[in-house]
């Protein structure tokens, strides 16, 4: 008769998605799939939804802006939030209760590229802060930060994206001109024209043809210098004058999509050809692709433009539409490059980010016209699955598993599914778990491979800090 032995499977700390095998024998501390986990910390804990600000417009949020204004008299008024939405440009106060206020009518496109500035009123001392937004059928407007109008600038071309370096205003994503680089006079986003005897305090253009259909499809500033992005390429804009300037093509890739570009440090992160991509000031290479492999192999190609990334800190924030009749971003991939884990958001629909002074808010792909702050709202599903084991012995079965662990709370109890599944079938307990205290569940299931499934669908918020540890028997044929 075999003899049948014990065997403890401890699971320290959790770190994130991790599809880059085929799951078996992966560490336990991995999920081959999970929703809505956050693992910040080494912890398991369920993710919040966004918490939606006060009022609604009655159009689809195209474009979502911040406008900071310095010499605002009243403090906690210098904080404007801008959305173009239904042809219009609206603005209301960040974190006050006034409607939003239609300010310029007219638009034919809502989706929209900004920087912010400054200029000089001939009326006044201070500088006023302004908000320059564009695109490439409407062209470029400002947004005054003193009485905050809307008027038109006039430049030589409909830019489709703008950037601001060395105090000058650049465009480019021109439709007819997909090649060029434009710039501004320096401290003066209304002057466009070039200056022949003095080329330094004049504007001018760039022409940076690829011969191969690409176009220019973002600009972003990158320390003292300017990235200028393709979709197959990425050109370094050095320099600080146009006697300076020295374009240089990067090696590797470019970006799919202009909206999921994102800079950190010396860093640039973006979506290209295979998932994410990475640009280190040398080169645009994969970046840990196969880790999220399948859940990048769900992106709907018919509306990957609608992807959209923004830095949160020191996470990347990636919105994707998921699945073959998603008809917009369902989904957020979350990159934490701190702990260098993998989270996915389900249930929480962007269509634009805007993130700034560690906050995240988006406007909704599902709820159109409302803007969400990400985090503060209820507790989302929570799923998470590892892959399956063997323990090194395929020769033996696995049974009689116990699962010790402790929840932590505000809440006295929370409901929890934890879950065994083998290769013959799964079993599972639904508790109310009490908070705060060592737990034991008993599982009575049996297989020569088993994998850890933990399922939550509470709303009370609740965090497992210090790992699982997995008691099993052996039974060796």
């Amino acid at each position: 008769m075999p003899i049948i032995y014990q065997t403890d499977v401890p699971i320290l700390s959790f770190g994130g998605i991790n599809q880059s095998t085929d799951g078996y024998n992966l560490s336990l501390q991995y999920a081959v799939s999970a929703s809505n986990a956050d693992v910040t910390g080494g912890g398991l804990a369920p993710m919040r939804a966004g918490a939606q600000l006060a009022q609604t417009l009655m159009f689809p949020i195209g474009t979502l802006a911040r406008l900071h204004r310095r010499f605002h008299t009243t403090e906690d008024e210098r904080d404007v939030l801008v959305a173009i939405a239904g042809g219009r440009v609206w603005t209301k106060l960040l974190d006050h209760d006034d409607e939003w206020q239609a300010r310029y009518g007219g638009l034919t496109v809502d989706v929209c590229d900004y920087v912010t500035y400054e200029i000089n009123r001939p009326d006044s001392d201070a500088p006023t802060d302004v908000l320059l937004f564009t695109n490439a059928t409407d062209g470029m407007f400002c947004l005054y930060g003193d009485d905050l109008t809307v008027s038109p600038v006039e430049t030589p071309y409909r830019f489709g994206v703008l950037a601001r370096h060395s105090e000058r205003i650049w465009g480019s994503g021109i439709k007819d001109d997909p090649d060029k680089l434009v710039y501004s006079t320096p401290f003066d986003p209304f002057n466009w024209e070039q200056n022949p005897e003095f080329p330094e305090d004049g504007a001018g253009e760039i022409l940076q043809s690829s011969w191969d259909g690409d176009s220019f499809v973002a600009l972003r500033p990158f320390g003292s210098q300017l990235l200028a992005f393709k979709k197959n390429a990425i050109w370094r804009i050095l320099g600080t004058n146009p006697g300076e300037y020295i374009m240089k093509e990067q090696y590797g890739g470019g970006a799919l999509e202009e909206n999921t570009i994102a800079i950190t440090g010396t860093y640039a992160i973006m979506l290209g050809y295979g998932g994410i991509i990475r640009y280190d000031r040398a080169d645009a290479s994969p970046f840990l692709q196969e880790a999220v492999r399948d859940i990048i192999g769900q992106v709907n190609p018919a509306i990957r433009s609608a992807a959209c990334g923004v830095m949160d800190g020191k996470s990347y924030l990636l919105a994707l539409p998921l699945g073959e009749d998603a008809e917009h971003n369902n989904a957020v991939l979350k990159y934490n490059m701190t702990e260098n884990t993998f989270s996915l958001i389900q249930g929480v629909d962007v269509k634009a980010f805007l993130a700034f002074d560690g906050r995240v808010f988006y406007t909704s792909a599902e709820a159109p016209g409302r803007v969400f702050e990400l985090g503060g709202g209820a507790v989302l599903p929570m799923t998470w699955v590892s892959g399956y084991q063997d323990l090194g012995a395929k020769s033996s079965v696995k049974s009689a598993f116990e699962l010790y662990y402790r929840i932590d709370s505000e809440a006295e109890t929370i409901p929890l599914t934890l879950r065994i599944r083998t290769e013959k079938k799964a079993k599972e307990k639904t508790l109310q778990v009490k908070t705060g205290k060592a737990m034991r569940t008993a599982i009575n299931v049996s297989g020569r491979y088993f994998r850890l499934e933990i399922l939550s669908a509470g709303t009370e918020y609740w965090k497992l800090g210090s790992g699982i540890e997995i008691h099993c028997e052996l039974d060796p044929d």
